[in-house]
C-alpha cells in the first residue's frame, strides 16, 4: 500500500475538492493543503507579476485560496481548477493594485524591489507581466484554459488532453491559435509570447 502522503498527492483536483467538501475535518484539511501546495506556485507567480510588494502578493495568494475554501462547491468544472484559480488570483491582484495606486511611490519602494539598482528595468518587467496577464485574461475561455494549464502550470499537451478528454491534435491547434492571438496583441511590446513559450516548453512537448 502506498503511503498516505503519496496517495493524496496523486489524486486529481476533482477528488481533492470532493474530499475537502465531504470528508471528515482532518481529511478535508489534508485535501486543501495538497491543493495549496499543488497550485500555490502558479498563483503566487500571477500575483507577483502584478503586485510590487512581496507581502501584497502573499496577501493576494491567501485571499485566492480563502475564496477557494468558500466557493469550492460552486466550481462547475473541477478538472480545470488551475484556470479557476488563475482568474481569481488575477482579479484579486488587480483590485489590490488599484487600491494602492494612489500611493505608487510607497508601493514600489516599500520592500526595496524597485528602489536603487535598476528601478526602471524592474518596473518595466512588472508592466510587461501585467500586460501579458491582462491579454491572457482577455482570451476566449477555451484558449485561456489551455494557456494556464500548459504554460503557467507546465502540463504537457497529452496531460491537458487527458484532463479535458480532448484529442492532442485539438490541444496543439488551440494553443497555436492562442499564441498567435497573444503575439498580435503584444507585437508592439518587448514581450514575444511565442518565443518565450517555445523556449520554455520545447523539450517537454516532443
Amino acid at each position: 500500500m502506498e503511503p498516505p502522503s503519496v496517495t493524496k498527492c496523486s489524486r486529481s483536483d476533482e477528488q481533492l475538492i470532493d474530499q475537502f467538501l465531504t470528508g471528515a475535518r482532518d481529511d478535508a484539511a489534508d485535501a486543501f493543503e495538497v491543493l495549496v501546495k499543488r497550485h500555490g506556485p502558479m498563483v503566487m507567480g500571477v500575483c507577483r507579476h502584478i503586485l510590487y510588494r512581496h507581502q501584497d502578493a502573499e496577501d493576494a495568494v491567501q485571499t485566492t485560496f480563502m475564496t477557494l475554501a468558500r466557493k469550492a462547491g460552486a466550481i462547475r468544472d473541477r478538472r480545470v481548477l488551475a484556470h479557476w484559480l488563475y482568474e481569481v488570483a488575477y482579479r484579486t491582484a488587480i483590485r489590490m493594485k488599484a487600491s494602492g495606486s494612489r500611493f505608487p511611490a510607497l508601493t514600489e519602494t516599500a520592500d526595496g524591489e524597485t528602489s536603487g539598482g535598476e528601478p526602471e528595468s524592474a518596473a518595466a518587467w512588472k508592466e510587461l507581466g501585467l500586460l501579458l496577464h491582462a491579454e491572457v485574461d482577455r482570451l476566449p475561455k477555451r484558449y485561456r484554459t489551455l494557456v494556464v494549464h500548459s504554460y503557467l502550470k507546465g502540463e504537457t499537451n497529452r496531460e491537458v488532453a487527458r484532463r479535458l478528454n480532448c484529442p492532442v491534435g485539438t490541444i496543439k491547434g488551440r494553443l497555436s491559435r492562442a499564441r498567435e492571438i497573444l503575439r498580435r496583441r503584444l507585437n508592439c511590446t518587448e514581450l514575444d509570447p511565442v518565443h518565450v513559450g517555445d523556449c520554455a516548453s520545447q523539450a517537454r512537448r516532443r
